[in-house]
């Protein structure tokens, strides 16, 4: 399985680049995928672990179903 940070480089083949939401009032940051602009810009939020992490397969094929990216570019 890849680590979060194999798995964002392929999604950004499919146009999504990474991206943090932060929201200092309440001390929170949301990282996440990102493809498109304004309010019709598709998000998927990603898993709280570091790039270099290595997915689960259940992760790996959540993230592929929500983004719309082809299990099988993973090897699924």
């Amino acid at each position: 399985m890849p680590t979060l940070g194999e798995f964002i480089a392929r999604a950004r083949a499919y146009g999504y680049t990474k991206q943090t939401i932060r929201i200092p009032e309440l001390r929170a940051r949301i990282t996440c995928l990102r493809r498109g602009a304004g309010p019709a810009a598709e998000l998927v939020d990603l898993p709280s672990v570091h790039e270099s992490d290595r997915l689960t397969r259940a992760v790996v094929e959540s993230l592929c179903q929500r983004a719309g990216i082809p299990r099988e570019d993973f090897g699924l």
